[in-house]
């Protein structure tokens, strides 16, 4: 188990302020954030690369705040690999076992197993600089998983991989934690990765943990518009809440109101979260569905991309709209054509401004 216990520092200008978290022991965990986050500096200090200013740092339950990188039984792998250009495949993964002084018959046998288990055998007696992308991720799990370390910490592996190396290398490293009850805590901005990897997500921001909790929870309740953001809420529209009518609560947002599902205290300010594709859209001529929210704008512009038509809306508020390629109308909307938007209540999600979570406590 990883566990960061209040643990607060400064480089420079920047500062991680008491973050707290734990990864469950065999478990997989995805830190995430927008650029500039603090997250591989926190990760580099639970490395042990930076001293702590105050907290803790535990492993399997011990305490490694002061010790060493080379004490604690990290695995560590950064984005770009940092290999060893002038050693080889093999040399690259048994370099942590040299050090270590492990006998030269046990570091054969282990090399020889991870390089099977990654299928670098054959290239084995290869320097790292001829081989692709995904080769090199291989190269550098392996290395790092040589000594056996308690815990494997991940700085955005998969980021400079081609897409279907990436989803392999996902796949592999996924089937390996699994395998050997590897506890893994990465780095990652990609949701992908987070739902297909991680068993527990925490997202933080300028050096503060936000919220954390399984993926699906996280993404479908955030409670902070930097995880609505990366979340995938494309539209955040501020305003306030009306006099709930039982599970039904009005929200007044550019002069007019829209019906969200559940009760909320009148006279709140929040934010709207909605997600691009969970609004339709119709001409003005089609009957309205009336259990949905109706609102009459324009399109303004629209762009083709590979899920199908992303569209700006111009009404009482700005929407950004997603039609799949296969509800997209025979005659296509036109630029500056009326149109309905329609959103169902239970699709808008609530963030109270004044009750953004921040390291787990609400901010008033």
């Amino acid at each position: 188990m990883i566990g960061v216990d209040r643990v607060s520092l400064t480089r420079g200008n920047f500062t991680l302020s008491r973050i707290s978290l734990a990864v469950p022991e065999g478990s997989y965990t995805v830190l995430m954030g927008p650029s500039g986050a603090g997250k591989t500096l926190l990760l580099e200090t639970i490395g042990g690369f930076h001293p702590v200013g105050e907290g803790k740092i535990t492993l399997a339950g011990k305490d490694v705040t002061d010790q060493l990188p080379e004490t604690r039984g990290i695995g560590f792998v950064y984005q770009d690999y940092s290999l060893f250009p002038h050693l080889t495949v093999e040399e690259n993964v048994a370099y942590g076992l040299r050090m270590k002084k492990v006998p030269s018959r046990e570091r054969k046998e282990t090399v020889h197993t991870l390089l099977t288990s990654f299928s670098l055998l054959p290239l084995a007696d290869r320097y790292t600089g001829a081989l692709s992308g995904g080769e090199k991720q291989r190269v550098a799990l392996a290395r790092a998983l040589a000594t056996r370390p308690s815990a494997l910490l991940l700085d955005e592996p998969f980021s400079a991989l081609d897409p279907d190396t990436r989803s392999s290398c996902m796949d592999e490293v996924k089937t390996l934690q699994r395998e050997h009850g590897l506890t893994i805590l990465q780095v990652s901005h990609d949701r992908e990765e987070a739902y297909r990897l991680a068993d527990q997500v925490v997202v933080m921001d300028r050096g503060v943990v936000l919220q954390s909790g399984l993926p699906a929870a996280v993404f479908s309740r955030p409670g902070h518009r930097t995880v609505a953001s990366l979340a995938g809420y494309e539209n955040m529209l501020e305003g306030t809440t009306g006099p709930a009518d039982g599970e039904r609560t009005p929200f007044i947002v550019g002069g007019v109101a829209i019906t969200v599902h559940g009760s909320f205290p009148v006279g709140n300010s929040c934010l709207a979260c909605i997600r691009a594709n969970d609004i339709s859209l119709s001409r003005t001529d089609i009957p309205r569905n009336g259990s949905s929210n109706t609102i009459e704008g324009q399109v303004v512009s629209l762009i083709a991309t590979d899920q199908g038509t992303r569209l700006r809306f111009d009404g009482p508020f700005p929407l950004t709209i997603e039609i799949p390629r296969h509800l997209w109308p025979d005659r296509g909307y036109q630029p500056g054509e009326r149109v309905i938007a329609q959103i169902a209540p239970e699709d808008v999600h609530l963030i109270p401004v004044a009750g953004e979570n921040v390291n787990g406590v609400v901010r008033s």
